[in-house]
Parts: C-alpha cells; sequence; structure tokens
C-alpha cells in the first residue's frame, strides 16, 4: 500500500467540501452557515486522510 501525496488529500477534501455546499440539505441556510459547514467538512476530510496516512506511514516502517 503507498502513501496519498497531500495534492490529492488536499483535492479530495476539497471535493467533499464542494459536495457539502450543494448539498440538498444545506440550500436553504444562510452563506456563512453554509460556509461553515463546507470548512468544518473539509477540515474534518483532511484530518480523516492525514490519519489513515499515517497509518500507512507506520506499517510500512514495521
Amino acid at each position: 500500500m503507498q502513501l496519498m501525496s497531500m495534492p490529492a488529500v488536499a483535492g479530495i477534501s476539497l471535493g467533499v467540501a464542494i459536495a457539502t455546499i450543494f448539498s440538498r440539505k444545506h440550500r436553504g441556510k444562510p452563506g456563512g452557515e453554509r460556509t461553515l459547514a463546507a470548512l468544518g467538512s473539509f477540515l474534518a476530510t483532511l484530518l480523516g486522510l492525514l490519519a489513515l496516512n499515517f497509518g500507512i506511514f507506520c506499517l510500512q516502517q514495521s
């Protein structure tokens, strides 16, 4: 298993944030709330993928 590159991690996180902005659940909300939801989803996905990368790195070292 190989590590994901940082541009790939950032791109996936950005895609999730964009999908969150245009989801039906957030359509009627004000712009600030939608921005906050997008930022939260971006950061959550980024942290999850970085944790996955770290786990892969640790497994490769042993």
